[in-house]
């Protein structure tokens, strides 16, 4: 078999219309982290979320409404890290979509989770957002939108 390369030439050998994208969607975003369960924990009660399955030492999932989120134990090269895997340098942000950022910030503050300032931005056509950090310092944001 002649090999042309290329994802049309993938896409006509499954019998699929080449030109279209296919169709998938977001299903689970999985963070590495020291403490799965204290993490997982977190976004259970302060979010609502729904547990998924049996949660273990090395793995805690939950219902994200639309994504499951996932907590994974992280490993070094010295093997299981059970310190805070999370800073706000971290290059991911998990966003929460809720009808009013203030009151969901002092909610959230009255369970003892660390929020930033309400941020209200007219000039991003009325975005309110707020950030916060779970136990190991994974940042996650609150929004409007």
């Amino acid at each position: 078999m002649k090999h042309d390369g290329g994802l049309a030439a993938l896409m006509r050998a499954a019998h699929l219309p080449v030109g279209r994208m296919l169709e998938m969607k977001l299903n689970r975003i999985i963070i590495f982290v020291g403490n799965p369960r204290a993490c997982a924990e977190l976004y259970r009660d302060a979010f609502d979320l729904n547990p998924i399955g049996e949660w273990s030492d090395e793995w805690a999932e939950l219902d994200g409404n639309g994504c499951r989120l996932a907590f994974h134990q992280a490993y070094g090269e010295a093997g299981k890290l059970s310190g805070a895997t999370g800073s706000p340098d971290n290059p991911h942000k998990i966003v929460f979509t809720v009808d009013n950022v203030p009151r969901t910030r002092q909610r959230l503050l009255e369970k003892g989770i660390e929020m930033g300032d309400v941020h209200d931005l007219p000039e991003l056509n009325g975005l309110v957002l707020c950030d916060g950090s779970d136990p190991e310092g994974h940042r996650f944001q609150i929004c409007n939108r």
